[in-house]
């Protein structure tokens, strides 16, 4: 989980027993700086109250390893405003926590069983508040009028995480009951979860309050799919859908406008051929418009969940070059893949460096470096929707450490870096992705329980 510390704050009342008082606290506060003094750690107070360390101060006060005494006193009496310049009764600020649900999912049975076909979901650390208000170019180029929201729905935000911190999560068995967590030994930050078909997408059964996640206070990643069989990116491109898209949008926003951040993932997997949503190569345009219509309502009803543009590893059997189908960074917040220990398979170390830069035969990315090189290039953080092994193929310990070894290495929320993984630990296809409960991969489940 994420970790953030607690600030330190003073109430900025004076003591009320007279000058007595005053000459003890100047003579206890002279006896504080000759301490800080001894031991080079120099303070200071920000105006919000927290109490900050202040290196170079420190180092004036030890120039020849003397103390520089002048400075002492103009540190006391900047510290004595910054006191008194507090309101009074401001409160402290206090940090914030979160909860845990799970789900039902689209897998890699629901895949052909050809070269990079993938499922859903993953696991990891846990954030504070999980984002923050964007400003400047962290925004620019966004689409959709936005118009005034009902309290608690937010504004725009981008996610925002600790410097080398990522949000780990799962789906599936043991998340929403909490057993998850506790047989890994750390909370979840994020969640998965699927509401992707027409009727689904709407309804959102699981989000409501005796649903699955309807205590889930953090993270979400939900794929709500796109279209239906019967429908077409042509006709959506010109809007026939949006009826049902804004009605999704705005049923998530009052469900989880309250809550951590909703990451939507938006037609996941698009580049596949075995969902209703997925795109042939002729259909590129259509699908580049209606992406754009989808952002402009979800800019305007949902503004502060975050929009995933999230492709399977590669094309599976489709002939497309997925980046050509990319809408563009300024109606995507997070790029994402999904991706599983299958075509290729990798148990060893050697095998999984040479998996990482791996590209189809578009020279699009396969490798999970390649995808976070491409998440660089146009200035976006990426996150694994769902992540796992594949008990039919094998029990790789070394799937797992790469994994994690990836994730520790290029965690943060800045542009090519990975922001979120969620675990896949859904029981379908014969368990064959459960790392948690009656898994068929003892030793793969041994490696994450002990490094996440």
């Amino acid at each position: 989980m994420i970790g953030r510390s607690r600030p330190l704050t003073r109430d900025g009342r004076r003591s009320s027993r007279g000058r007595h008082a005053h000459g003890f606290l100047a003579y206890a506060m002279g006896l504080v700086l000759v301490l800080s003094a001894v031991y080079g750690v120099a303070h200071s107070v920000g105006g919000d109250g927290e109490v900050v360390t202040d290196s170079a101060t420190s180092a004036r006060w030890h120039e020849n390893g003397r103390a520089a005494w002048e400075d002492a006193g103009s540190w006391f009496r900047s510290w004595s405003g910054h006191r008194s310049a507090r309101p009074a009764g401001a409160p402290a600020a206090v940090p914030t926590t979160g909860t845990v649900p799970s789900a039902a999912a689209a897998t890699p049975e629901d895949v052909p069983q050809g070269p990079a076909a993938v499922p859903s979901s993953g696991t990891g650390e846990q954030p504070g508040e999980g984002t923050s208000v964007a400003t400047g170019d962290e925004v620019a180029g966004e689409t959709g009028t936005a118009t005034p929201q009902p309290a608690g729905t937010g504004v725009a935000t981008r996610s925002s995480l600790p410097a080398g911190t990522w949000l780990s999560g799962a789906s599936g068995v043991g998340v929403s009951d909490g057993s998850l967590a506790a047989w890994r030994g750390t909370p979840l930050g994020i969640a998965g979860t699927w509401s992707d078909n027409n009727e689904a997408m709407v309804e959102l059964w699981q989000l409501h309050p005796d649903g699955e996640y309807g205590s889930w206070q953090e993270s979400l990643d939900i794929a709500i799919g796109g279209i239906s069989d019967d429908e077409s990116w042509a006709e959506a491109a010109d809007g026939a859908y949006d009826a049902r898209w804004r009605e999704s949008l705005t049923n998530l926003r009052e469900l989880r406008g309250a809550k951590g951040t909703t990451y939507i993932r938006f037609a996941h997997e698009m580049n596949g051929t075995w969902f209703p949503w997925s795109v042939a190569p002729g259909e590129a345009d259509d699908f580049i418009r209606s992406w754009q219509r989808f952002r402009a309502l979800q800019q305007e009803i949902f503004p502060a969940a975050q929009l995933v543009f999230c492709v399977n590893r590669d094309s599976s059997d489709n002939d497309l070059d997925w980046r050509e189908i990319f809408p563009g960074a300024e109606h995507v917040d997070v790029m994402g893949v999904d991706y599983y220990n299958q075509w290729p398979y990798v148990d060893t170390r050697e095998e999984w460096q040479e998996s990482l830069v791996e590209t189809d035969g578009y020279g699009a990315p396969k490798g999970l470096q390649a995808h976070l090189d491409f998440a660089r290039s146009v200035g976006l953080p990426l996150s694994l929707g769902e992540w796992s092994g594949n008990a039919d193929e094998g029990d790789s310990v070394a799937f797992i450490e790469g994994m994690h070894e990836f994730f520790a290495a290029n965690a943060g929320s800045g542009p090519g870096q990975l922001l979120y993984e969620v675990q896949f630990n859904v029981d379908k296809d014969g368990r064959r992705w459960l790392l948690h409960g009656a898994t068929r991969m003892p030793e793969a489940a041994a490696a994450y329980r002990d490094l996440f």
